[in-house]
């Protein structure tokens, strides 16, 4: 993806996008490709994926941003944001920094915004940019429930995206364990540290 970077040969931005919501101060957690890039995966991404909190000052300040950022549909209809957001799962965008995704409520998740900020953190990102990033077992959550929704459907496309799901959620899995591993590990070194009388 080389996501984490400036502008890319093929004009996506991410940062760029980023930057425009955080001028705006929309509240919103980072999820899709991007966001797992930022919590260790291996994958390539051109697009930003972030679902809004759903209160109308956001709502307000979501349409300022788009409205910055140049933002139209990728179908080419007019953007009526307020209905786009009670109506559709996914809406799409085109900006000249790339692609944004505007997700109300992801596959996997309670109320969108309000279940997955309790466990996101903020993340530096370089620029002075700090989105707030879903967690890991957040991200694994919404990877399994996207690939069981796509078992349903038929076509290549849909089955190649299905198996980027199901990647995307066992890798995310194995970050968990290593995190976990990791944790037990120093609280295991900081327990005997503690016993022997030295700070680590």
């Amino acid at each position: 993806m080389a996501a984490q970077g400036g502008a890319e040969q093929n004009g996506f931005d991410p940062r760029g996008i980023l930057a425009g919501l955080a001028r705006n101060h929309v509240s919103f957690v980072l999820i899709g490709a991007l966001a797992r890039v930022i919590r260790g995966t291996n994958e390539l991404t051109d697009g930003v994926d972030v679902c809004p909190s759903l209160t109308d000052f956001n709502r307000e300040r979501l349409g300022e941003a788009l409205d910055d950022l140049e933002a139209q549909r990728a179908d080419r209809r007019r953007l009526v944001l307020e209905e786009a957001l009670e109506k559709e799962r996914v809406i799409r965008l085109r900006t000249p920094l790339g692609e944004l995704k505007l997700v109300p409520e992801p596959a996997g998740t309670r109320r969108g915004y309000n279940d997955l900020r309790r466990a996101a953190t903020m993340e530096h990102i370089g620029d002075g940019l700090r989105p707030e990033v879903a967690s890991v077992a957040d991200l694994a959550r919404m990877s399994g429930a996207l690939a069981h929704e796509l078992a349903a459907e038929r076509g290549r496309e849909v089955e190649r995206a299905r198996e980027r799901a199901i990647e995307s959620s066992r890798e995310l899995r194995r970050i968990m364990e290593t995190e976990l591993g990791l944790q037990r590990t120093l609280g295991l070194e900081r327990g005997m540290s503690r016993d022997r009388g030295i700070d680590i």
